[in-house]
């Protein structure tokens, strides 16, 4: 039987926690997280990708992180051409959709990281997706 976890993620707090839904036990910490609210998504179950906002004087404009479920260090960054707040993907994990802060909405395959599409969705940023 898979193990049943509780995720949740605070931009204050800084920081990714997991614990197993039936036991309370922590399963993993990601300390290396300041994701917005609905920034952090499973995709498909197989890792987490969570977008990450600097302060608003950093030169830096964000990034998207990607965590396998058993290390709690980064596997993989991303720097799009914006902020993204909000993260999702399809059940079957191919496709991960993130709002940036412009409006603009970007489409990655998730095997590869590779952009596959970015438009124009909405005149004031995004700060909620659903599929």
């Amino acid at each position: 039987m898979e193990t049943e976890l509780v995720i949740a993620s605070s931009p204050t707090d800084a920081g990714i926690s997991c614990w197993n839904l039936h036991t309370g036990v922590e399963h993993l910490r990601y300390k290396t997280c300041s994701s917005p609210p609905h920034g952090l998504a499973s995709i498909a179950g197989r890792f987490l990708a969570s977008s990450q906002l600097r302060e608003p004087k950093s030169s830096s404009s964000g990034s998207v992180l990607y965590w396998s479920w058993n290390k709690p260090q980064v596997e993989v960054k991303s720097f799009p051409a914006e902020p993204i707040k909000p993260l999702v993907s399809n059940s079957e994990g191919t496709y991960i959709v993130g709002g940036g802060i412009s409006g603009d909405i970007y489409l990655w395959e998730a095997a590869t990281g590779n952009l596959l599409n970015k438009w124009h969705a909405h005149y004031r940023g995004c700060e909620l997706l659903g599929i």
